[in-house]
């Protein structure tokens, strides 16, 4: 029934990719979009990889991509579920506090991190946005692409849920309609990333891999992810985000990019809403960060693949967002392909991927 289950879920994964590029406004040659569909690659995939130039083999394909969603078994709940999540990782590593529960529109204490800061009904969500100013709403159970979320905040007098306001009223019913969200603190993230871009919490996303052979924990690839004018208040690729590659060597960012909208690709070395400077720019305490998440992916061995959302908060601690049993790999590879580095390239083959 399992491997039934999994063709199943392969064969809606080519149709959702088929139905994404016919809804596509990306222009290519018919006998191009053909081609690309036919190796799995959405037809945006051949601006992104400049796939004219480049090798589509030395890619993993966006079909690929969602085959690695198999990878670490029945043990994706841990990464899927962020209670289970909160609760393996303490004691490694700091995550955000989780206050409540939201479960048919009810509002349950959550007891794990503290007992200063529990929520337990609207009104005291309420109170709770005006004394602390912010607070953040969202699903439990991993969304696609930040969907769902609700940045709550209270400024001048009003409070927000995603820059909109909202009367006592009006977040009552949104949370009499809630099922299976968390209410979690607010994470103040440090300088040089508020500096970028303040409207989002900017996360580094870390991707770890177990080589199947030596169990030797490595990390092929990381990212820093922006938010913009356009992508609002998260840092999502997929929703017009900005991601500039690290050097795993240093922690400096080389340039920043986005996912193509046209026929074309923009590189940004300086934040193109704010200005301010992406190329170059350091991530404070990276060599920590390095050794934090090794040890967390050392400590958590039934968890082969993992793509870790990494924060720097304004007091200087490493914090871990979130992290993420299928990461998209297009905001990776974008900046070089992943099949060209041959532990990843065994990696993925051992667990037939490609």
């Amino acid at each position: 029934m399992i491997g039934l289950h999994r063709k199943y879920l392969l064969f809606r994964s080519k149709v959702a990719i088929l139905v994404e590029d016919m809804q596509s406004n990306i222009k290519v040659p018919f006998r191009i979009r053909i081609k690309c569909i036919s190796k799995g690659f959405l037809s945006r995939s051949y601006f992104l990889y400049d796939l004219k130039n480049n090798n589509y083999k030395d890619y993993i394909s966006d079909y690929e991509r969602k085959k690695t969603r198999f990878i670490n078994g029945d043990n994706a709940v841990i990464l899927n579920n962020k209670i289970i999540f909160d609760n393996m990782t303490n004691g490694y590593i700091k995550t955000p506090a989780i206050y409540s529960v939201i479960l048919d529109g009810k509002i349950y204490p959550y007891t794990n991190k503290t007992n200063e800061s529990l929520i337990c009904s609207s009104e005291e969500l309420i109170a709770y946005i005006k004394n602390k100013g912010k607070v953040v709403l969202k699903p439990y159970i991993n969304s696609d692409g930040g969907s769902g979320i609700y940045i709550c905040k209270y400024l001048n007098g009003n409070i927000y849920f995603n820059d909109t306001i909202f009367k006592e009223e009006n977040i009552k019913s949104l949370i009499d309609s809630l099922n299976k969200y968390i209410v979690t603190e607010y994470i103040e993230q440090h300088e040089y990333s508020a500096k970028i871009f303040r409207e989002s919490v900017n996360t580094i996303r870390i991707i770890t891999m177990e080589d199947p052979y030596t169990q030797e924990i490595f990390i092929p690839i990381a990212v820093h992810r922006f938010g913009t004018s356009e992508a609002g208040n998260v840092d999502n690729w997929n929703k017009g985000g900005l991601s500039a590659e690290v050097d795993i060597d240093t922690g400096i960012l080389g340039k920043a990019t986005r996912k193509p909208m046209k026929n074309e690709m923009e590189w940004y070395s300086n934040h193109p809403d704010t200005g301010e400077q992406i190329e170059g720019v350091k991530i404070p305490k990276w060599e920590l960060i390095v050794k934090k998440i090794l040890l967390l992916a050392k400590g958590m061995p039934f968890l082969k693949y993992v793509g870790w959302d990494v924060v720097v908060t304004k007091d200087g601690n490493i914090l871990i967002i979130e992290a993420n049993n299928c990461s998209g790999v297009n905001v990776l590879q974008v900046h070089r392909p992943l099949l060209t580095d041959s532990r990843v390239e065994k990696f993925y083959k051992y667990y037939k991927i490609i």
